[in-house]
């Protein structure tokens, strides 16, 4: 690999090249210490980006922890609740008249 990418996506198709070529016996010994040169490289950057990626990810994991943990507190504080006058709803959807003053309560349509 004689440019050095940063992408983990190439630099795994490196180790995986290497690999089969190894496997099937096509690496001589005159290549041998060149091409374990470059799978290292290929290692080592792989390596770097999935532990940078792991940071990321525990940063992101930490700020969403914080989102949902202040939602909570959020919905968990006692609401302000204003007197319902007659006739109204409540948050529930409830009414606070008399069931006997409700028309056709029972009635389905």
């Amino acid at each position: 690999m004689s440019q050095k990418s940063r992408k983990y996506e190439d630099n795994y198709a490196v180790l995986e090249r290497i690999t089969e070529s190894l496997n099937k016996d096509e690496v001589g010994i005159d290549d041998l210490v060149e091409k374990t040169r470059e799978a290292l490289n290929a290692a080592r950057v792989c390596m770097e980006i999935l532990n940078e990626q792991k940071g990321e990810f525990q940063k992101l994991e930490t700020e969403f922890s914080q989102l949902l943990r202040s939602s909570t507190e959020v919905a968990a504080s006692p609401a302000v609740s204003e007197p319902i006058e007659t006739g109204e709803f409540d948050a529930a959807g409830e009414s606070d008249e008399p069931d006997e003053n409700r028309i056709g309560q029972d009635d389905p349509f």
